[in-house]
């Protein structure tokens, strides 16, 4: 998970920060198990929002939930937690390290007849150890007061379309790390009116 950045020096950032695409693709089978969805041919039933290709709307009967994940502001992301840390047999390499909370918002959109069941059951899953403990391998983490799902039906093409919407906050925790050469040796020149009396190196060793 995550992603590593090449700089100009040559440095290599590496983030254990979730990208998009990685956060969509974990949550999807497991919004389809939260719905009991156990073939996994079925996750047309569980689908990302804003697909780059598009796709056409479902028909009123049809039971979909829509997905939507996004970086929010927040206070907590940002604080960041340096520390130096030594690179085991190279005394001239530091381990720049940093931590952080990112918060996502992460949306429920469901459509069909029975959308505001639906919606409950996946805001009850989100209580349940097991599914905490699969977000906890990704390093993230529900706030645990969600609101509950609220019921909009909504009109599209003369027709009145059962939709539910709820929102859950995730705490993500993030972990950067960047590897950096210190002061190789230094140079250190003493001098006297007279001239130069010492002229020596102090290893960074």
């Amino acid at each position: 998970m995550g992603a590593s950045f090449t700089y100009p020096d040559g440095s290599v950032l590496t983030s254990t920060a979730l990208t998009l695409a990685q956060m969509n693709a974990m949550l999807q089978p497991l919004v389809c198990g939260m719905l009991g969805i156990m073939n996994p041919d079925s996750t047309q039933l569980v689908l990302i929002q804003y697909p780059t290709q598009g796709a056409p709307f479902q028909d009123v009967r049809d039971d979909i939930l829509y997905i939507n994940c996004r970086p929010k502001d927040d206070p907590y992301d940002r604080i960041r937690d340096r520390a130096n840390l030594p690179v085991p047999g190279n005394p001239i390499l530091i381990e720049e390290q940093w931590n952080y909370t990112r918060v996502w918002a992460v949306h429920f959109c469901l459509y069909g007849p029975n959308s505001l069941d639906r919606a409950r059951a996946v805001r009850s899953a989100m209580y349940q150890d097991y599914y905490c403990e699969q977000l906890a391998a990704s390093q993230l983490f529900p706030v645990p007061d969600a609101p509950p799902p609220v019921r909009v039906p909504e009109e599209l093409n003369a027709q009145w379309f059962e939709r539910c919407d709820f929102e859950v906050e995730m705490y993500e925790f993030v972990t950067e790390t960047i590897t950096r050469q210190t002061v190789k040796s230094v140079e250190v020149i003493v001098e006297q009116p007279s001239g130069v009396v010492a002229d020596f190196s102090v290893s960074g060793g």
